[in-house]
């Protein structure tokens, strides 16, 4: 079990937005604390993750994928309920 920070930025108008949005959350649990970032919990490693979002999305959209341990994390004008997701998971 890990959770990854997903990053992305789709650059063409009219990106498959949905179909990575329910990728992102069809998996143990996930949080959104910016428009174009998502904490998953997963089982996946972020390089399968990586690449099951890269059947997602085109060749010009940006992705990074970034496995987090909760070491040391703080935030700025997220929702208490990320923040609550946050420290249950890490």
């Amino acid at each position: 079990m890990a959770v990854h920070w997903v990053n992305y930025d789709l650059n063409t108008t009219g990106q498959k937005y949905e179909a990575l949005i329910t990728y992102l959350k069809s998996h143990r649990s996930w949080a959104r604390p910016a428009r174009s970032s998502y904490f998953v919990d997963t089982d996946l490693t972020a390089k399968q993750l990586r690449d099951g979002i890269s059947e997602i999305v085109d060749s010009n959209d940006a992705v990074a994928v970034v496995t987090v341990t909760g070491q040391s994390w703080a935030t700025h004008g997220v929702s208490k309920n990320v923040n609550d997701w946050i420290r249950n998971h890490l």
